[in-house]
């Protein structure tokens, strides 16, 4: 959880300040992957209000989104309604250091204005992330 910005009143004005900058870089990043973009299973690690879910889950099998604000995941569900309903995305209320999926069910993770929030020992929870991905990712 941010020490520094109460996510539940930022919630409602976030979009306005913000934009999923980069995305391309990702997509990029991901398409080189032995498994094709469209197969692949992204976890959005600290989704916040979806901005980077909602650029990448037409591209991709399925995003698992997970905040540990419900502000702002919320915010996230009401602009993916329709994506969730058709199974493409699953939100999840929870730190990224412990992720609520199975181990290698998933074939990447995207952290995304995120890191800069957390405390000076969230490199604990990096090893948490390489345990849910699957082995040819």
């Amino acid at each position: 959880m941010s020490t520094y910005e109460n996510y539940h009143q930022t919630s409602h004005v976030y979009d306005k300040t913000r934009s999923a900058v980069g995305v391309e870089i990702i997509r990029s990043a991901l398409a080189e992957s032995k498994l094709p973009l469209e197969k692949q299973i992204l976890v959005d690690a600290g989704c916040g209000t979806g901005l980077f879910a909602a650029a990448m889950v037409e591209k991709v099998l399925r995003v698992e989104a997970i905040d540990l604000n419900s502000g702002m995941l919320a915010k996230a569900k009401a602009k993916l309604h329709s994506e969730e309903n058709s199974g493409r995305i699953n939100f999840h209320q929870s730190t990224i250091d412990e992720l609520p999926l199975a181990d290698n069910s998933v074939d990447a993770v995207m952290t995304n204005q995120v890191l800069h929030h957390l405390p000076d020992d969230a490199a604990n929870g990096w090893p948490e992330h390489n345990k849910v991905f699957q082995e040819f990712a």
